[in-house]
């Protein structure tokens, strides 16, 4: 831990979340189930981050 963040990216090399998404506290720590979850410890919920794609425009398909 460090200053409430865990530095330790978690096993598969997940990254690694500051902040929990449903509440902000800093105190996550990785979870086996699902892959790439983590849990808060303030108010336990398991989540997962994961990337849905990117929003190009035409604008950025343009050489």
């Amino acid at each position: 831990m460090n200053g409430g963040h865990s530095t330790d990216s978690g096993p598969e090399g997940r990254a690694v979340p500051f902040y929990c998404p449903y509440c902000g506290d800093e105190e996550l720590t990785p979870q086996a189930e699902p892959a790439g979850a983590w849990k808060c410890q303030a108010c336990r919920r398991v989540f997962t981050v994961r990337l849905a794609g990117l929003a190009l425009t035409e604008e950025d398909e343009q050489p």
